[in-house]
């Protein structure tokens, strides 16, 4: 490998190793922000609330005291699963990173995880489109606006996802290459 290359890889897998901290920082985060709305949703279903407390999530609030006990559990459950595909999004992310933190560049499991969170990507972004809708299915009167900021993250990943399909024929390209030399 020419030096500059060398050069080059080794500041590829220092900076990986630093964002794959990052990324490890945030892999806390959907666990530790699942446990209040757990907790928060156990408790609303089971007492009243007064007036002023609200569910927000992807600019939809949803005033508690309008929630049915059933409704509070479809968001409860709608909250878990949108934090879960946060969760392997970010999942996919740091794996990747480690590959990237090891000189793996050009692999297919590099392929395979950037794969994997394009598919991540799409789904958060349909998460959005979902949420958009749910003051509908549990309101009796709900505002008319709905936002579509998720069809951008559903493109976005559809991208990332035809990206690791190059990234698997370059590793099958590299893997050719090794042979024939």
């Amino acid at each position: 490998m020419r030096p500059e290359n060398e050069v080059r890889l080794k500041r590829i897998e220092r900076i990986s190793k630093v964002l794959r901290v990052i990324c490890k920082v945030f892999l806390v985060l959907p666990v530790v922000g699942m446990l209040p709305v757990v907790g928060m949703v156990a408790v609303v279903a089971v007492m009243a609330v007064g007036r002023g407390a609200a569910i927000s999530f992807y600019d939809v609030v949803l005033p508690v005291s309008d929630l049915t006990i059933g409704a509070r559990v479809f968001v409860g459950a709608l909250t878990a699963v949108t934090l879960a595909i946060m969760f392997k999004c970010v999942y996919h992310l740091h794996r990747l990173l480690g590959d990237y933190s090891r000189g793996e560049i050009f692999t297919r499991d590099s392929a395979g995880q950037i794969r994997q969170w394009g598919i991540c990507c799409a789904l958060w972004g349909g998460m959005g489109i979902v949420w958009a809708f749910v003051p509908r299915l549990v309101l009796a009167h709900s505002a008319n606006t709905i936002h579509a900021e998720g069809v951008a993250m559903i493109v976005t990943g559809l991208i990332i996802v035809a990206i690791s399909w190059f990234m698997e024929m370059a590793a099958e390209m590299r893997e050719e290459n090794e042979l024939t030399v």
